[in-house]
C-alpha cells in the first residue's frame, strides 16, 4: 500500500510552479497525494490531477482566520515585516520599502512600537528565537493534527519557508515524525513576506543568493538548503536555440513586416503601476512616424480584474484597450496572459502551461524589453533583449517617486549588475528607447554576466533539481 504526501494548495503561482516542474507526477508514482484545498473549488483541480492516486480535503482557511482577526494580530503580523536577522554589509532593504508602505497604517492603529521592537530583534538572534516560540504560542493550535493522525504522511510539501498557513501544517507535521519540504517559487519571496513562522527539513531555493537570504535574513542553517534553478525557467533554456523559429512564427502569426524593431512592454499591477496605459500612449505618440516599430504590450493579470481596474483607474482595462488600438491600429499589439480564474478573489487565477510557451515567443522576437520592476526582466535577461525598468508617477498617494520601488531588496540586489536602464520620465523614455534599439550591445555583456551568476550550474535543470532533491529525502 502506497504512503501518503500532504500538498496544500492555495497559491495559484505555487501551484503552477509545482505543476511545471513535473513534481506532482513523479510523486505520485510512490506516494497517494493528499492534496488540501477549498473543496468548493474542487472542479478546478481535478483536470490536474487526472490519472492520479488524490484525495482531497477541505483546507478550511476561514477557521483560521476568524481566530486571528484581532488588533493584536494585525500588529504582529506587521512587526515581522520588519523582523530579519542582518550580517555587516547584508541587511535586508526591505525594511526601507516597509517604512514607506506601512506608514500610514502603523500612524492610523497607533502601532509606533512596531519600530522599537522590530530594530531589536533584527540585532538579536536570541529574540528571534524568542520570537519564534512566542508566535507558536499565541497561533491557533492542531489546526491539521486530525489528518496527520488519519494519513500518517511522510512528508508534507510547502511552497513558502513558512507563512500564511504553511506553519501549521510544519508544526503539526513535527509530532508525527513527518519531513517538510518547502519550495520556494518567487525570487522576493524570502525578502518580502516576513519573518519565518516555522521550521522546515528542506529548502529548495533557485540559486546562492536566496539561499544567503534564508540563511541569513530567517536564521535557517544552510545545510538544510539545496540549490535547485527555477522549474517554470526550464523552457526558456531549452528553447532558447530555437529562437529565431519562434521569432519567424510570431512575426507571421501577427502580420508583422519582417524589418520591423519589436518593443515588448509588460506592465505591473495597477494598485503601484497606475500609468502604464499612458506610458503605451506616449511611446507610440513618439514613433508613430516610425513605420519600422511594432509594440506588443501585455497587461498584468490585475488589470483583466474590472473590479481593481475600476478601483484604480476608474475605468475598466477593455476601455484603454480599445481607445489604444484605434488610435494606433496595427502599430500596437495586445498579448494579454490567458488566465483561468478558479474564484472571486484577485489572487484565484491559474495560468495554464501554454501561456510559459507564449512568452517563449514574445521574449524571442523582441528587439527591447520595457517593464514596470517585474521578475519579467530576468526573463527577459535569459534571452538577452536590452531592458529598461519604468517608474513614471508616484508610489501610491505618497510624495515618493516609483522608483521607491528599487528599495525592495530583491531589485535593490539587482543593482549592482547593471544590466536595466531605469528610467523616471517620459523624455527619457523615449532617449533610452532609441539607444537601446540602436545599441543593443551596450549592455550585452552585464546581461550574459548576471544569468550566469544568478542561475550558474542550474539552467534548465530547475524541475530535475526539485524531484531529484525531494526523492533523496523521503
Amino acid at each position: 500500500m502506497k504512503k501518503y504526501i500532504f500538498l496544500p494548495l492555495y497559491r495559484s503561482f505555487g501551484f503552477r510552479y509545482l505543476i511545471s516542474s513535473g513534481l506532482i507526477k513523479n510523486l505520485a508514482k510512490r506516494f497517494t497525494i493528499v492534496v488540501f484545498i477549498d473543496i468548493e473549488k474542487r472542479s478546478f483541480y481535478e483536470p490536474y490531477f487526472d490519472g492520479i492516486d488524490v484525495i482531497y480535503e477541505n483546507l478550511d482557511t476561514k477557521k483560521i482566520d476568524e481566530k486571528k482577526n484581532s488588533i493584536f494580530f494585525d500588529f504582529i503580523h506587521i512587526l515581522k515585516k520588519f523582523i530579519c536577522g542582518q550580517k555587516k554589509n547584508y541587511n535586508n532593504n526591505s525594511v526601507n520599502m516597509w517604512k514607506i508602505k506601512f506608514k500610514e497604517e502603523i500612524k492610523k492603529k497607533k502601532f509606533f512600537a512596531i519600530y522599537f521592537l522590530g530594530f531589536l530583534l533584527r540585532n538579536l538572534k536570541i529574540l528571534r528565537k524568542l520570537f519564534l516560540i512566542f508566535e507558536k504560542l499565541i497561533d491557533p493550535k492542531n489546526i491539521f493534527n486530525h489528518y496527520f493522525e488519519k494519513y500518517r504522511p511522510k512528508a508534507v510539501i510547502l511552497t513558502s519557508y513558512g507563512y500564511d498557513y504553511d506553519q501549521y501544517f510544519v508544526r503539526d507535521a513535527k509530532k508525527f515524525q513527518c519531513k517538510s519540504i518547502s519550495i520556494i517559487y518567487s525570487w522576493d519571496n524570502p525578502t518580502s513576506k516576513g519573518y519565518k513562522s516555522s521550521d522546515s527539513d528542506l529548502y529548495l531555493v533557485w540559486n546562492k543568493i536566496m539561499r544567503d537570504e534564508l540563511n541569513i535574513f530567517h536564521d535557517i542553517p544552510n545545510k538544510k538548503i539545496k540549490i535547485c534553478g527555477v522549474s517554470h525557467w526550464d523552457i526558456f533554456f531549452n528553447q532558447y536555440k530555437d529562437q529565431k523559429i519562434l521569432k519567424d512564427d510570431f512575426y507571421k502569426e501577427n502580420s508583422i513586416n519582417k524589418k520591423n524593431k519589436v518593443i515588448l512592454f509588460f506592465s505591473s499591477a495597477p494598485r503601484d503601476f497606475k500609468n502604464s496605459f499612458k506610458i503605451i500612449d506616449s511611446i507610440l505618440e513618439k514613433f508613430k512616424n516610425n513605420d519600422s516599430i511594432t509594440l506588443v504590450a501585455r497587461m498584468h493579470p490585475h488589470y483583466m480584474d474590472d473590479v481593481i481596474c475600476n478601483k484604480y483607474l476608474n475605468n475598466k482595462s477593455s476601455f484603454f484597450i480599445d481607445q489604444l488600438k484605434k488610435k494606433f491600429k496595427e502599430k500596437l499589439i495586445f498579448k494579454n496572459p490567458k488566465m483561468i480564474k478558479f474564484g472571486k478573489n484577485s489572487s484565484e487565477v491559474f495560468y495554464p502551461a501554454e501561456d510559459i510557451k507564449e512568452l517563449t515567443k514574445l521574449y524571442s522576437s523582441a528587439n527591447l524589453f520595457i517593464n514596470e520592476y517585474s521578475t519579467t526582466q530576468l526573463e527577459a535577461c535569459i534571452f538577452n533583449i536590452p531592458i529598461i525598468n519604468a517608474a513614471i508617477g508616484n508610489y501610491r498617494n505618497t510624495e515618493h517617486s516609483l522608483s521607491v520601488y528599487e528599495q525592495h531588496h530583491h531589485l535593490w540586489n539587482l543593482k549592482k549588475y547593471k544590466f536595466t536602464k531605469n528610467i523616471e520620465d517620459y523624455n527619457e523614455l523615449h532617449n533610452v528607447i532609441k539607444t537601446q534599439i540602436d545599441n543593443p550591445e551596450e549592455l550585452e555583456q552585464n546581461r550574459k554576466k548576471f544569468v550566469d551568476i544568478f542561475l550558474e550550474n542550474v539552467k534548465g535543470k530547475g524541475s530535475e533539481n526539485i524531484i531529484n532533491n525531494i526523492n533523496d529525502l523521503i
